[in-house]
């Protein structure tokens, strides 16, 4: 697999980002802890064997231009949405790490035609985008550890609930893992990224068929590893009661 690392300008803004493979694009997002930029991403790079990834450094992270303050979610979505323009991306999936999932929901609420699917992990949100999110109907995939104290798990039930076509996997305890402590459970894209690959890799390939999910089974579907629909479940993945 081959990476390249480019720069490119977005109206007023330098982005630096990493692009490798073919296929369906997809935008990586990363989280807003002042070390991180694109490489956070480097466990989820072999998506690149079947689609188009593309992994910016938000701005005022990485090489992305800097300023005195740095953007808030509104203009980071902007900024992604420009980027995906400047590339021709057309329509194109997201996944969302911490901060960056914030920002990849408000990029599909802003311009839900340019989004085919969602994928929070370890997700934040702002409080003002939960009512405008039951309107915006675009397959999503919502990934939190158990015992996650910074983005913590009933922040995944408030995603879930509020849109409406998402489906939630919940991950075991981070920190059962010797290696791990909960301060690491946001960061499941380094952390689990065999599990995080295999959910995404699942749901990406037929997003609209794994949110299907009966009302009436939602107890005993809530929680249940998206590979289990393959006849066998991954392992650490736990159903939630």
């Amino acid at each position: 697999m081959q990476v390249s690392e480019k720069q490119v300008d977005v109206g007023e803004h330098k982005i630096n980002y990493a692009l490798a493979g073919r296929g369906d694009p997809v935008l990586l997002l990363h989280g807003s802890e002042p070390s991180e930029n694109w490489r956070v991403w480097e466990p989820i790079l072999p998506l690149a064997d079947s689609y188009t990834v593309v992994a910016p450094d938000l701005l005022g992270r990485g090489l992305s231009a800097r300023s005195a303050e740095t953007p808030d979610f509104v203009a980071q979505a902007n900024a992604m949405k420009d980027l995906a323009e400047k590339l021709s991306l057309g329509r194109f999936s997201i996944i969302g790490g911490g901060w960056g999932g914030q920002v990849a929901l408000e990029l599909a609420l802003t311009w839900p035609g340019s989004v085919r699917a969602l994928v929070l992990i370890a997700s934040s949100y702002d409080v003002g985008q939960l009512a405008r999110l039951q309107k915006m109907r675009r397959p999503t995939l919502i990934v939190y550890a158990e015992d996650d104290m910074v983005t913590q798990l009933k922040a995944a039930y408030v995603l879930r609930d509020a849109i409406g076509t998402s489906r939630l996997e919940i991950l075991s305890p981070v920190a059962r893992d010797p290696r791990y402590d909960f301060r690491m459970s946001h960061r499941l894209q380094r952390f689990r990224a065999p599990q995080v690959l295999q959910l995404v890799r699942s749901f990406l390939s037929r997003p609209e068929e794994m949110i299907a999910e009966p009302p009436e089974m939602e107890n005993e579907l809530k929680g249940m590893a998206l590979r289990k629909d393959e006849g066998s479940e991954p392992k650490g993945a736990t159903e939630t009661p």
